[in-house]
């Protein structure tokens, strides 16, 4: 989530804690019945739960964000849309450019027909994380799916981009 998310989440919950302290000093609970403090303790949990459930939702979202799409000729991203290859062999080059530029934007693109892009391989990236300085590696982990439509999907995770590349070959 977006620190500007957590920080309005913070002010919710400093509000509450804040009219919950002034209830008690001013001595609403000698007069008053429970029912503010009972809808006081609704709230701080409302706000927990919609803080788990706003979490969870982005991660989600995020995971189909860095899901990718390879053909023999092109690559499809939500994100980017349509991207040509120049060969097979540019795939994982091409996927992990992608990958490092994403924006998690809320633009999406539409998936392309079956005419145009004939979709071969599905790379669900898990965790992502570019290499640091020129000769390290990325941190990559995820599953490709093989699509064969005659005798059922292959799942393969990977946990480098030398496993990717050898299961994109």
């Amino acid at each position: 989530m977006k620190k500007s998310n957590w920080i309005g989440f913070a002010i919710a919950v400093l509000i509450d804690v804040f009219l919950l302290w002034l209830w008690f000093f001013l001595g609403f609970n000698m007069v008053d019945s429970p029912f503010d403090l009972v809808i006081s303790i609704i709230w701080l949990v409302a706000i927990v739960a919609i803080v788990v459930v706003a979490n969870r939702l982005e991660r989600q979202r995020a995971r189909r964000l860095r899901t990718v799409y390879v053909s023999s000729s092109a690559v499809f991203n939500k994100e980017r849309g349509l991207v040509s290859l120049g060969s097979a062999v540019a795939a994982p080059r091409v996927i992990e450019g992608i990958l490092g530029n994403l924006e998690y934007g809320f633009d999406m693109k539409d998936m392309p027909k079956l005419e145009e892009f004939d979709c071969r391989y599905v790379v669900q990236t898990d965790e992502y994380k570019a290499a640091d300085g020129e000769g390290g590696s990325p941190t990559w982990k995820g599953t490709v799916v093989a699509i064969d439509r005659a005798a059922g999907n292959r799942e393969m995770p990977f946990s480098s981009r030398d496993e990717l590349v050898a299961a994109l070959a």
